[in-house]
């Protein structure tokens, strides 16, 4: 057994050394063919560069083999596609998809035509789309990698995440984002940025506990965008835990870590820390240190304090940019010192080399409308491009100056500009109407735009604006009509609406309707003002109602309503006629005479009903 063993093998190796020589003996290559073969694999194909495959694509025709040609590279090891390639393949890809109707018939299309789908082919295609901003598509093409059967890999997580938070799907994000089986640094480094940006201090503090506790640390930028949202919250504290990580994992504090901490100190109420730590800085502060200040005191109206780092920034040479002049604008506005807010406009800006933007220009206009000093020559000479804030700042101004052609302008220069047009522009819009004896028009447009409310967010003052308008027109009936129609067709209706409906029924002379709406505004769960009861108080004395007059009084006193002092007067005035009925409020009137000049007669009070 042992030999026959011996010899099997012996046979096995003799028959294989024939058979060799045979196919030696046969197929043997020439010479001359020795030497070509020797030259095909000692010269392989060359590597694909990236201009010649972005050459091939522009060229290639039609898409889909466009398409199948940029996938073939890919598939090639070594070799990834450049942005320009990314950005061609962008618009091809969106053809195919509006030719095809949807990503899945485009990947049908591929596999009719021999394409195999297989995860670098689905990825490729998320990130053309994601790449393109085109995030429906880019949904759609990650939801069918499971359908293939692929588990998508961190950076098509990574790419997903990134396109849920643009479109605005915050929680859906998230459930990528703990869904990540292996979280690299980009991972991070998407999800801060977008949860700084919507200012959610509870998501960011996890992101980042998280990412520490994974071994990643931010980059400054990110740092810097973590701090900004503590500091912007007020939460000086973490911020400063943020300042020590920095530090921690060698990232430079910059002088603008510290003026975000100034500006956290003040927004959390602590203006002596702020200049504190302001005076123990360890560099030298520049114009955004000195903007945070400025604006810190000017919020507290510490206008001297103001003054103080304002001299400072001029004795240092620092010339004020654009941020600092819109800051002193909104401020001294704020605290109603008009005349600087206008003059820190003329010298910064029309007399200066700083250009105004939007910002600047909106709060000049809503500092002029506020004051009421009208000067529409101070915005002349701005090169400021109209955008939606602007544009309804300036049609507001030019209503309240009483060019309400120059405002139908703005509106059809607002209009052709395919401005995102909201509920302010279209009020100044029908003010302007209104004003320029064009109700009937400005009425057609306001049921025109509320037919085209799923596309608009309408609140109480665009029908309040109407209503009113309609008023100081006189067409009181037409406005207590559209009033009840917003009643009837659940519009939103605030205090302000009820009130300017009642100084149209006292102005129409209908003070039973007026009454009776005032009751019907508390069934209706709105609380009348001091404007209200103002009004129709009003508008008792001049119908010399007395018995309502009482009632509406007693009512103001029950719930506790202070009225102005020209209203007191004038009910003072009217009851004392009466001396019974002057008698029961007698308690009331005492009060009542330490705040009004009863030496003035009744008929020198001028007050304007409403």
């Amino acid at each position: 057994m042992l030999w026959r063993s011996n010899w099997v093998k012996q046979r096995r190796k003799l028959i294989n050394t024939l058979c060799f020589s045979s196919l030696h003996t046969h197929f043997s290559p020439k010479p001359n063919q020795i030497n070509e073969l020797s030259q095909q694999r000692a010269s392989p194909k060359p590597p694909l560069t990236h201009e010649d495959v972005y050459s091939r694509l522009q060229e290639s025709t039609p898409d889909l083999k466009t398409l199948t040609f940029s996938l073939s590279c890919a598939k090639q090891n070594n070799y990834f596609h450049d942005d320009r390639a990314f950005n061609h393949m962008v618009n091809v890809v969106v053809r195919l998809t509006h030719q095809h109707k949807s990503i899945d018939r485009v990947i049908e299309v591929l596999i009719v035509n021999g394409c195999v789908i297989k995860p670098r082919v689905l990825l490729l295609l998320l990130e053309i789309l994601w790449r393109g901003h085109v995030y429906d598509k880019a949904i759609e093409v990650y939801k069918g990698m499971s359908r293939f059967g692929y588990v998508p890999n961190t950076r098509a997580m990574n790419m997903m995440m990134d396109v849920l938070f643009k479109a605005n799907l915050v929680d859906r994000a998230l459930e990528v984002f703990e869904g990540i089986g292996v979280r690299n640094f980009f991972s991070f480094d998407i999800a801060l940025p977008h949860l700084c940006s919507g200012k959610d201090l509870v998501r960011v503090k996890v992101v980042l506990k998280m990412m520490i506790r994974e071994g990643f640390y931010p980059n400054g930028e990110r740092f810097g965008q973590v701090l900004g949202v503590f500091c912007g919250r007020g939460c000086v504290a973490e911020g400063f835990q943020v300042v020590g990580l920095m530090i921690s994992s060698g990232v430079s504090v910059s002088v603008n870590v510290w003026s975000m901490l100034v500006s956290g100190f003040f927004r959390s109420g602590e203006p002596r820390k702020a200049v504190d730590l302001f005076n123990k800085m360890g560099c030298e502060p520049n114009l955004v240190t000195y903007t945070s200040l400025i604006k810190g005191f000017m919020d507290y109206g510490m206008v001297d304090e103001a003054f103080s780092a304002v001299r400072i920034v001029q004795s240092k040479g620092l010339a004020p940019d654009i941020v600092l002049v819109n800051v002193m604008i909104h401020t001294f506005t704020r605290l109603g010192r008009f005349q600087e807010a206008r003059n820190v406009f003329l010298n910064s800006l029309k007399k200066g080399e700083l250009v105004a933007d939007q910002y600047t220009f909106a709060t000049i206009l809503s500092s002029l409308c506020v004051s009421r000093d009208f000067d529409l020559g101070i915005t002349i000479g701005t090169e400021t491009e109209l955008d939606l804030v602007m544009g309804n700042s300036l049609i507001n101004y030019l209503c309240k100056v009483g060019n309400t052609l120059a405002a139908l302008k703005v509106f059809r220069d607002m209009s052709n500009k395919d401005l995102a047009l909201d509920c302010y522009t279209y009020t100044g819009f029908l003010t302007a109407l209104c004003q320029g004896e064009a109700p009937r028009d400005a009425l057609n447009m306001y049921y025109e735009i509320i037919k085209r409310k799923k596309n608009i967010s309408l609140d109480a003052h665009f029908h309040t604006v109407m209503i009113d308008s309609l008023v100081e027109l006189g067409e009181y009936s037409t406005a207590i009509r559209l009033f009840n129609r917003c009643i009837l067709e659940k519009h939103e209706l605030d205090v302000v609406s009820y009130t300017v409906a009642v100084k149209g029924l006292v102005r129409g002379r209908r003070i039973e309707e007026a009454c009776s709406l005032l009751s019907k505004m508390k069934e209706d769960g709105v609380m009348p003002n001091r404007r209200t009861y103002r009004t129709i108080i009003s508008g008792l004395c001049e119908e010399k109602d007395k018995d309502r007059l009482k009632k509406v009084v007693w009512e103001c006193i029950e719930e506790g309503v202070e009225l102005d002092p020209n209203t007191k007067f004038k009910v003072l005035c009217f009851l004392s006629r009466y001396p019974k009925d002057c008698y029961e409020f007698r308690s009331v009137f005492e009060k009542w005479k330490e705040d009004v000049d009863v030496s003035n007669s009744y008929n020198e009070l001028s007050i304007s009903t409403g």
